[in-house]
């Protein structure tokens, strides 16, 4: 999701409050909020939040407005959990003409995208931690949860995507190099809110382009979250070139030969969910 509501400082702004009071009061258990960007260079959209620069320690610009957010969205005792994001290679150019990826490599979209440039290994170190800021700062705001956000071809995406992810460094080749990104992130992420605090991850099941993420490197992905003590992970699948999330086929010529999805699949792959046991502490029913 993505909503569009903060003000010329990339804050959140009193229409967050109203949109998110009228969901809880909906009687929604969880609500996950749209991108939460932690590089306001590199949006998502115009009007994304953005907690940029991110001190190590204290409060950013905006606090304020993020209390105010997550109280309006917790008044029925639901969960309001924050989704952290970077953009990377999928900032359109009316953003920025310098996006960000693990390679440069362009999207395939009416030039409507620049071509990204390579992030340097201090920069992914930096993001690494401005991902575990960003999360330390959504409990300390009183949301009661942060989901990071690593599928549809956003930065960490495009790091598990061979395609995308043409790197001969520690951050790219192997799969277990590809999804060091990731990985790190989340153990930073946990290390900054403590053990208790439900951390969940956003994860394509399949890139559905040839020669990317696949299904059976997803499943081990999923298998070193759970090692990694993941409350929540909600199973989505494609990629801006590949909108396989929003019922479009995509571009044809990189589509992958898969198999074709059965009516009943395609209206509930939307969304899946799954929970491990330990997220039974979250408590999320009302």
């Amino acid at each position: 999701m993505t909503e569009g509501l903060a003000d010329d400082q990339l804050h959140a702004t009193h229409r967050h409050e109203t949109l998110y009071r009228r969901w809880s009061d909906g009687g929604a258990g969880l609500l996950i909020t749209g991108n939460v960007m932690i590089d306001h260079r590199v949006l998502e959209r115009p009007g994304n939040v953005a907690i940029d620069p991110v001190p190590e320690d204290g409060e950013p610009e905006g606090m304020a407005q993020l209390r105010a957010w997550a109280e309006a969205g917790t008044r029925n005792g639901n969960h309001l959990w924050m989704q952290i994001s970077h953009a990377g290679r999928q900032s359109p150019r009316y953003v920025t003409t310098r996006p960000m990826g693990p390679s440069a490599v362009q999207l395939s979209l009416m030039g409507n995208y620049a071509r990204p440039r390579a992030l340097t290994e201090p920069e992914i170190l930096d993001f690494i931690q401005r991902f575990a800021n960003v999360a330390r700062i959504a409990k300390d705001a009183g949301f009661t949860g942060v989901q990071v956000h690593g599928a549809h071809g956003y930065l960490l995406s495009s790091f598990l995507s061979p395609v995308t992810n043409q790197r001969t460094d520690r951050w790219g080749g192997s799969l277990e190099n590809r999804a060091r990104f990731l990985l790190e992130v989340v153990r930073a992420t946990r290390a900054a809110v403590g053990p208790e605090f439900p951390v969940a991850v956003k994860l394509n099941s399949d890139d559905f382009r040839k020669g990317g993420f696949t299904l059976d490197e997803s499943v081990s992905v999923v298998r070193w979250l759970n090692e990694e003590g993941v409350d929540l992970l909600e199973v989505s699948g494609g990629t801006y070139e590949q909108p396989r999330l929003l019922g479009y086929s995509g571009d044809a010529d990189t589509a992958s030969d898969g198999p074709a999805m059965r009516e009943s699949t395609r209206k509930r792959e939307l969304t899946s969910w799954i929970t491990p046991k330990r997220f039974e502490r979250c408590a999320i029913a009302r």
